[in-house]
């Protein structure tokens, strides 16, 4: 098990500059006071120029602030060694993170003209800084235990457990990611939530089965589950859906996620797809429409997450996270209203 912490310094952020692959201002213009982050991409063959460029990206729309962790996903066989050295370029080992996925879904791409379930070639990187706190642990599986998913859950969502108690955040989120398959990942999401007694949000998805790569510190690993806990000026919508594989799914989705704040602006969103999900819309021609509606429901807007073969999400900010499949899953992030800023002083 591996525990990285790192405080609030209350770095205010810097105008970010927009890269040219990515949308102007985009995550920027209704970001809080002192949130940096930066989302980046590649389609490039080589793993060590992809990691490279992507890394770069992200970097750049941090505006200087330094990055508190950095997130990776890419596809299967570009997540080696030469990736990691490429993202390094930028950021520091000890703060990289990440899983190989099925495809990026960001702002940018969802590759929608790779004609295959999982694309070969594709890298975003997400990189976090400013005025958060973050605490990152990661946890192995037993593959020989009888419950390995529930007990892998459980151990990281205790791990996790007194960081968040002791939060004075009015958002807190927990960004989870790793060897968490087992048809829906329940089995996982539910031992989360007694290792953490059902106290506050989760979001994520799978990466696959034990035998999938997940980077845990800037190393490549196989059979390990990561958490990474986001504390901030910030307030969250969440919701997930199933139905049909189509962009009405995400739309409805994202529709319910925003109708917890209306009125108010959100300034980033992450947002995790089923694998299979992104199989029928390959069928139907439907993956650019998906990103386009996506992209509709947050105008301007950046995002990070990626298509995976499970999802775990909450109908609503506080609810127990549930182990879902064949779902759209969204947590999206508003600033910290002046009225929700009284209720709780009340």
């Amino acid at each position: 098990m591996t525990t990285r912490i790192v405080k609030a310094t209350g770095l205010v952020l810097l105008a970010a500059l927009a890269f040219w692959t990515l949308p102007a201002m985009a995550g920027t213009a209704r970001a809080p006071e002192g949130w940096a982050s930066g989302v980046g991409n590649s389609a490039k063959t080589d793993p060590f120029e992809a990691g490279e460029e992507a890394a770069a990206q992200a970097f750049r729309l941090l505006g200087g602030v330094p990055a508190k962790v950095v997130v990776v996903g890419a596809a299967a066989d570009q997540v080696t060694p030469e990736l990691i050295e490429g993202v390094k370029k930028h950021f520091n080992a000890d703060i990289i993170y990440g899983c190989q996925i099925t495809s990026p879904l960001t702002a940018t791409t969802n590759f929608p003209d790779v004609q295959t379930i999982d694309v070969p070639v594709g890298v975003a990187v997400w990189a976090l800084g400013g005025d958060v706190d973050i605490a990152v642990e990661s946890v192995d599986t037993d593959p020989d235990a009888d419950d390995s998913y529930f007990e892998a859950g459980e151990a990281l969502g205790a791990a996790l457990r007194d960081v968040v108690a002791g939060s004075g955040r009015p958002g807190k989120v927990i960004v989870t990611f790793g060897d968490q398959y087992n048809g829906v990942n329940k089995d996982f999401a539910f031992g989360m939530n007694e290792g953490l007694e059902d106290i506050y949000p989760i979001v994520g998805a799978a990466s696959g089965n034990i035998e999938s790569k997940v980077i845990v510190r800037g190393a490549i690993r196989t059979g390990v589950n990561v958490g990474i806990f986001i504390g901030g000026e910030f307030a969250l919508g969440q919701s997930y859906n199933g139905g049909t594989h189509t962009p009405e799914t995400a739309d409805k989705t994202l529709n319910e996620a925003l109708a917890e704040h209306e009125g108010e602006d959100p300034f980033f969103a992450l947002i995790f797809n089923c694998r299979r999900r992104r199989q029928g819309m390959i069928e139907r021609k439907q993956l650019a429409e998906e990103l386009e509606t996506i992209k509709n429901r947050l105008p301007g807007i950046d995002f990070f997450g990626f298509y995976g073969p499970g999802e775990i999400g909450s109908k609503a900010s506080g609810e127990p996270a549930e182990g879902v499949g064949f779902t759209v899953v969204v947590a999206v992030f508003f600033p910290v209203s002046d009225a929700a800023d009284a209720a709780d002083a009340e």
